[in-house]
């Protein structure tokens, strides 16, 4: 574990020089922060669709990343060749994105001043879904041999995990499909407290499931060596 402890502590560090990953987890519960008091009643609106927004991209880009560059520069090849086994890389990496993506949850629960039952559900369901993102990410940044191609491969499901549960709003259609999604549950727990939290539950932990065996089928085809 001390392997994955480093990695966990190199990644914190990294985070305050990568800024275009770092503005990630400020940019979203600043956004609803803006707009939430802009527009008054409004508010929990605001917040439901920036959370969702953030979960959507989030772990998901800042694992990609990670991982695409450690392979791009060869650090991965060299911390294997340390001694770093690939579960204690991706560990210490899962571990320092959701440590860092749970600061911004936080935000969001002060803004949208969630209490009581509706505090413990979005929480739960905003953890499951950064886990879910994370997977995501780290399946695509295995496939990805740099940040560039990362970047070509998570733009659609970035796209669609950001701006299919606003969509839904609006459409019908639209909302028939995005409802299988991690992002479309978080916004409907901000929205609707009084949902059906089971049932987001279930839906979410087959969203886990989902991106699981892709990330095994993404590890087996490309291995996590540099």
């Amino acid at each position: 574990m001390s392997a994955a402890k480093a990695i966990f502590v190199r990644q914190l560090n990294d985070f305050s020089k990568n800024m275009s990953v770092s503005m990630m987890y400020i940019i979203w519960p600043g956004l609803a922060f803006l707009m939430s008091y802009l527009m008054g009643e409004y508010g929990a609106a605001q917040v439901a669709m920036f959370a969702g927004m953030f979960v959507g991209s989030t772990p998901m880009i800042a694992i990609a990343n990670t991982v695409a560059e450690d392979n791009e520069y060869k650090s991965l090849r060299f911390l294997v060749m340390a001694g770093v086994k690939p579960w204690q890389y991706l560990f210490g990496l899962t571990a320092s994105v959701l440590m860092m993506s749970a600061i911004s949850v936080a935000a969001f629960i002060l803004i949208g001043d969630f209490t009581g039952q509706h505090l413990t559900q979005f929480l739960i369901i905003s953890a499951m879904s950064c886990l879910a993102s994370a997977i995501l990410g780290g399946a695509i940044g295995i496939f990805a041999k740099n940040v560039q191609q990362a970047s070509v491969i998570y733009t659609p499901a970035m796209m669609l995990l950001m701006f299919a549960p606003m969509l839904s709003m609006f459409n019908e259609t639209i909302q028939r499909i995005a409802q299988f999604t991690f992002s479309y549950q978080v916004l409907q727990i901000v929205l609707t407290p009084d949902g059906d939290f089971t049932r987001a539950l279930i839906i979410i932990t087959g969203n886990i499931a989902a991106l699981l065996a892709f990330f095994i089928i993404a590890y087996h085809k490309k291995g996590l060596r540099g």
